[in-house]
């Protein structure tokens, strides 16, 4: 599931978090020219649990700049899909909570949660003396902010669903808090391996990070929302523009919706090509058909199915994405309509 964009328009530009995406990419662009001594450049300036944990117990011989790391390993990067997965994150959801913090407070707020995320870190694995890099856990606390104030914002995602990737719009509580949760079970599970940071990814980093994150920001005093002569007349593109309740609940019934309509399509199209054949070379085709059986048996009880050329045609199947859609659309009106009553 790979976040492409969002449905809040931020009332302002960003310069804080572009600001913060370009630095990102020089440095990373740094690490590209330095060849054999990236290892001891990010031994330098990455954050290493074990230095970390010398240096805020004063212990003799602690390494003097163990401390300002916390800072300089959130512009570190191990690689293009690190950085690119970072930035993506960062370029969809950080202007939002720039937007309502302001660049200043946005500023300073990035920075705690990437101190707080690396403190976690070193807490899950004080003695641990693998290098911690990359903006993730600063940007794990603005995911935690948007969570918090965003609620019901739309987040477009690509999803695999029948060999094909889709996009869809699902509210940012499930996307963002699916992330979490795997974030979470993760970390649990990396606390019974010999370190927590596996596979090279620091999970309790983003957790803390998170945590931090949500908790500042339900503190922090944020700017006025945009007027509401501003926003959309159109009740149903009012509620769409909603990131809280109203759009979470629309969100949901809209999300539900356009995949049971897209899966039904789906069994349409393999019983018209021939779902054995099918079957046979894509496990899940048939996982589909069966899945699907009990829900369309009272429509075939109705409607028949009819041959074309040799080729069955599920007329049922037809009717009930049809009412699949038109239920979907009423409770959303139904939604929209007590939400904005007048």
């Amino acid at each position: 599931m790979l976040p492409i964009g969002d449905s809040p328009k931020s009332a302002r530009t960003p310069i804080v978090n572009l600001s913060l995406i370009a630095i990102n990419v020089l440095v990373f662009l740094y690490e590209l020219s330095l060849g054999a001594r990236l290892e001891a450049f990010i031994g330098q300036w990455g954050v290493i649990p074990d230095r970390i944990t010398a240096a805020l117990a004063g212990m003799p011989g602690a390494h003097p700049l163990a401390l300002t790391t916390m800072v300089t390993a959130m512009f570190i990067h191990a690689g293009w899909l690190h950085i690119g997965g970072n930035m993506l994150f960062l370029w969809i959801f950080g202007d939002n909570v720039e937007d309502r913090l302001g660049p200043w407070l946005y500023l300073g707020f990035y920075f705690l949660c990437g101190i707080a995320a690396n403190l976690a870190q070193v807490y899950a694995s004080p003695t641990s003396e693998i290098a911690a890099i990359g903006a993730s856990g600063a940007i794990a606390g603005v995911l935690g902010a948007y969570l918090v104030t965003f609620p019901g914002a739309r987040v477009s995602v690509l999803l695999p669903i029948v060999l094909f990737f889709w996009v869809f719009e699902i509210p940012a509580l499930i996307v963002i808090g699916l992330w979490f949760l795997t974030q979470l079970f993760s970390g649990v599970t990396a606390l019974s391996e010999s370190t927590a940071q596996s596979g090279g990814v620091a999970w309790w980093a983003h957790v803390g990070g998170f945590a931090f994150g949500a908790v500042l920001m339900l503190l922090l005093p944020k700017q006025a929302t945009l007027p509401p002569a501003s926003r959309a007349t159109n009740l149903r593109e009012r509620a769409r523009e909603d990131t809280g309740l109203v759009g979470l609940t629309v969100g949901l019934v809209s999300l539900a919706s356009q995949v049971t309509q897209l899966v039904l399509a789906a069994r349409l199209v393999i019983v018209f090509l021939g779902s054995s054949l099918l079957t046979r070379a894509f496990p899940v085709i048939g996982q589909i058909l069966t899945d699907t059986a009990p829900f369309l048996r009272p429509f075939a009880r109705i409607i028949p199915a009819v041959q074309i050329d040799g080729h069955v045609v599920e007329i049922f199947t037809i009717a009930a994405i049809l009412l699949v859609y038109l239920v979907g659309a009423a409770v959303i009106s139904v939604v929209v309509s007590i939400a904005y009553r007048r």
